[in-house]
């Protein structure tokens, strides 16, 4: 191979351009001073009548002419006619001036051309190809094959031998200087391509460098927010299914703690006066001193959470030693950053989230974005626990409610009907002997028991089936006496009412005094349980009128 090391392409074209401008620069300067050469040359050939000689000079000459000034000609084409020009004058000058003349200098250029032009590969046959060339001709003189040149004196006194020498010294002279000369040119070029080319390359790795940190970076920050966002939506799941508030703020300050590797986390809760935010969830050790001290901080005072209860809104401190509006807590020495998050929905204040990290600048606005996220539902859930605890309350009373409404209805029907028992005896029976009983209480929905009902055999096994049959016959009779009760209790009220409106028609249309208070008492003593009835007026007092008393006459 001609090279040990592969160029690559743009290496490649820089090298042949170099090799073209030496090759033009080779052709004109052999063109220009091979005239003068060519002149003294073909003067001395006519005097000696060396025909041939001329004819093979003219030859040369026009030959280098056109490929000088036809650049059409392949790059191939017109250096191996530079070297074969190089290469023929070498035998032509040692024939005619031997070892005093210029065939070593041609063919020393023969060898430094074919390097230049062509590669080490090219100069390395041609210096083989020389050192032949040399060897053959030295063995021609040596064996009279070739005739001796004329006598030393008489060539130097020869004028065309000095101007051949002189021509090809100069020649060799001018094309080593312009070559070395583009080929300096030529490395510097290269040299200062290869600087930049390494300048950009350090600038490309440097921007790669950088651009891979930005995108660890980001990947770390988007891990962050993924972690972020799962965890969000651990405490939306936690919120949906904790209904104690006590239980679902503890959980909630664990999960948070947890995931977003925090120091500490605490939950605060407003008082029904809003003047205090008291502790009421709090992670590790801290906390449960805290709460076990009532830690409690002013709404609005000179605390980032009673700033954030009373402003509603976030505060964030990337350096607690420079926050002016903050409580030192010594339960928390290692806090570096904080964060402030207000519980509310609209305008209601519910309490805030205190944040806080062992690191400084731990927070920034997407950390505050999704952690208020947070705030909002757990503001809700806690909105939603209260609203279920005055449901629970409220229902808890209706149903209390209820239960005395039905117990006085009943006590009232066993009083108004004092035959609420019936009994029914199977003839097919035991009539006598010992027996067993079972009693199935009468069970409203409420477990509010009505009745019983007592069943006598006379064995005592029953039967799974046996026992939920009863049970649940007895469950229904219970709901039928009570739809009972209430139908009939409708129908009393309807026709208590019913009552009223004819006795308020019957007011309306009597106008005489003694008449409408004859028609009162009357009407009142048909009530059940009414014997006597009398109306005393007297004149009316500011004072509150007193409600029905029930007197014993004597």
């Amino acid at each position: 191979m001609e090279n040990r090391t592969a160029l690559s392409p743009f290496h490649v074209d820089r090298v042949q351009e170099w090799r073209e401008r030496i090759l033009q620069t080779l052709l004109y300067v052999l063109l220009g001073v091979g005239l003068a050469m060519y002149i003294v040359n073909v003067i001395a050939f006519v005097r000696n009548e060396n025909w041939l000689t001329i004819v093979f000079v003219t030859l040369a000459y026009v030959l280098v002419a056109v490929v000088t000034f036809v650049r059409r000609i392949p790059y191939l084409a017109r250096a191996a006619t530079v070297l074969l020009v190089a290469y023929l004058l070498a035998p032509l000058s040692l024939n005619l001036y031997g070892l005093g003349g210029d065939g070593r200098v041609w063919l020393l250029f023969f060898v430094i051309f074919a390097a230049i032009l062509f590669g080490r590969r090219v100069a390395t046959g041609a210096l083989v190809l020389s050192a032949i060339t040399y060897l053959v001709i030295a063995q021609f003189f040596a064996s009279g094959m070739w005739p001796a040149p004329v006598d030393a004196l008489t060539r130097d006194a020869n004028f065309s031998s000095w101007v051949n020498t002189g021509v090809a010294m100069l020649f060799v002279a001018l094309v080593l200087t312009f070559s070395i000369g583009y080929l300096v040119q030529g490395f510097n070029r290269t040299i200062n391509d290869l600087e930049q080319t390494l300048a950009a390359e350090r600038q490309l790795a440097t921007d790669l460098n950088r651009e891979q940190t930005e995108l660890a970076d980001r990947s770390a920050d988007l891990e962050r927010r993924v972690g972020q966002i799962r965890t969000a939506a651990e405490i939306s799941r936690a919120i949906g299914t904790i209904l104690d508030p006590q239980e679902l703020l503890q959980r909630v300050a664990e999960l948070m703690l947890n995931r977003f590797e925090l120091y500490y986390v605490g939950v605060f809760t407003v008082d029904e006066r809003g003047r205090y935010a008291s502790l009421t969830a709090g992670t590790g050790e801290a906390g449960q001193k805290m709460m076990a001290e009532n830690h409690r901080l002013s709404v609005g005072g000179s605390s980032m959470v009673g700033w954030a209860t009373a402003n509603r809104q976030a505060r964030i401190a990337l350096d607690v030693g420079q926050e002016a509006i903050r409580f030192r807590n010594p339960h928390l020495p290692l806090t570096r950053s904080e964060l402030a998050l207000p519980l509310a929905i609209g305008n209601n204040i519910l309490g805030a989230l205190s944040i806080q990290s062992s690191l400084p600048e731990a927070f920034d606005q997407d950390d505050v974005t999704v952690l208020q996220g947070i705030a909002d539902s757990l503001a809700i859930a806690l909105e939603n626990a209260r609203l279920f605890q005055q449901i629970e309350a409220s229902l808890s009373e209706i149903r209390q409610l209820n239960r005395q409404y039905v117990e006085g209805s009943w006590t009232t029907l066993a009083e108004e009907q004092s035959a609420l028992n019936v009994t029914f005896e199977n003839p097919a029976g035991n009539k006598g002997g010992s027996g067993f009983s079972l009693n199935v209480p009468l069970t409203l929905r409420d477990e509010q028991v009505i009745g019983n009902i007592t069943l006598e055999t006379d064995s005592s096994n029953w039967s799974s089936e046996e026992l939920e049959f009863i049970e649940a016959v007895g469950n229904q009779a219970a709901l039928a006496l009570e739809s009972a009760r209430l139908l009939e209790d409708t129908q009393r009220r309807a026709e208590r009412e019913q009552a009223l409106n004819d006795l308020t028609s019957r007011f309306a249309r009597t106008l005489d005094f003694e008449s409408l208070m004859q028609t009162v008492v009357r009407e009142l003593g048909k009530l059940p349980r009414v014997s006597e009835v009398s109306i005393h007026v007297v004149p009316p007092t500011d004072s509150p009128a007193p409600e029905p008393v029930a007197e014993v006459e004597e």
